[in-house]
């Protein structure tokens, strides 16, 4: 498996490097991004090429994806221990339980052996 995963970024690079390669000139152009909205004052950046604002872009979706994840894996993590504890509580009635049968079988109860017919 980590080799796959080794080849599939290696992939995705060299599909990075070819987009880049057969779009330079595209990518070299500059551009301004201007935000009107009726209730504030137009908004707008500094002229940027594209390949800044597509880098930004990337990242931007990445930082997003990974603070997705890290909240999913501490929600899972919070759900295990929960769990966990769940399991332990069981335990402790299921030996509880096997414990009491134990002295009920012992103290009063007639062994099959000696049943009358």
């Amino acid at each position: 498996m980590r080799y796959f995963k080794a080849f599939i970024v290696g992939l995705l690079a060299l599909v990075a490097v070819v987009f880049v390669i057969e779009n330079i000139k595209i990518l070299q152009t500059s551009i301004q991004l201007r935000l009107k909205l009726f209730f504030i004052p137009e908004l707008t950046t500094p002229e940027l090429e594209l390949w800044v604002l597509t880098i930004l872009s990337f990242a931007l979706g990445a930082i997003l994806v990974l603070i997705y994840f890290v909240f999913d894996h501490i929600k899972q993590r919070q759900t295990i221990r929960q769990l966990r504890q769940n399991i332990e509580i069981m335990n402790v009635e299921l030996k509880r339980a096997g414990l009491a049968s134990e002295e009920a079988a012992a103290g009063g109860a007639v062994p099959p052996e000696q049943h009358e017919l």
